[in-house]
């Protein structure tokens, strides 16, 4: 037995799927069925609206990344010099001095190593103090980009040989305040001598020492 359902506008009993109502002629399906094509055309229009603002955002945000990545690329390809001044969001950073030694203080460089030592400025440019665990990064990098650690002891007896470091260990770096830090690492002296070397200030400002 067919299964009934109510005609959609006298509301007798009718089977189940038929197209017409048998007592009063009512036309029993929905919308889309009775105009097919233009609601396959509305679909259409609508997915191409869809299509149209997803494709506007996808191509302004590649522009925006390539924009991004085109700046900082430049960035990276720019290299600083000894004494140029590297502007950074909160402070500015000077390399002012490096040199190559075999001895600090009473530290001896290991054998095939020598110590090169930096001295550097941070200014504090922003309006707020930067703590000391905000600092700029400064490490040594060769020309593959490969970065090298710092030696603590030499860079140690190196800041009180020297008497140059004022830096600041716990406080705060007030604005417009500068300090003098310095960092020493040790590294191969045959690599060194024979290579291109370079200052990385905050992972991404090179400035260039030979």
């Amino acid at each position: 037995m067919a299964k009934l359902v109510n005609c959609k506008a006298c509301e007798k009993e009718i089977a189940k799927g038929v197209k017409k109502c048998p007592n009063c002629g009512k036309d029993q399906r929905g919308f889309i069925m009775r105009h097919k094509i233009i609601s396959f055309v509305g679909a259409l229009v609508i997915l191409g609206g869809i299509s149209g603002a997803l494709g506007g955002d996808s191509e302004e945000a590649s522009k925006e990344v390539s924009g991004e990545t085109t700046e900082v690329k430049k960035e990276e390809a720019k290299a600083f010099n000894l004494n140029d001044v590297i502007g950074l969001k909160r402070s500015e950073v000077t390399i002012t001095n490096f040199e190559q030694r075999d001895e600090v203080g009473t530290k001896q460089a290991s054998d095939g190593g020598t110590f090169v030592a930096i001295q550097y400025t941070i200014k504090n440019i922003s309006e707020e103090p930067i703590g000391a665990f905000s600092f700029p990064t400064v490490s040594l990098t060769n020309e593959k980009g490969t970065k090298f650690d710092s030696d603590i002891d030499a860079s140690a007896n190196y800041a009180v040989e020297t008497g140059v470091d004022n830096s600041k260990i716990l406080s705060d770096l007030n604005p417009d305040i500068s300090v003098t830090d310095t960092v020493v690492f040790e590294i191969s002296k045959e690599k060194f001598e024979s290579g291109n070397w370079f200052i990385l200030v905050d992972g991404k400002h090179k400035v260039a020492l030979k």
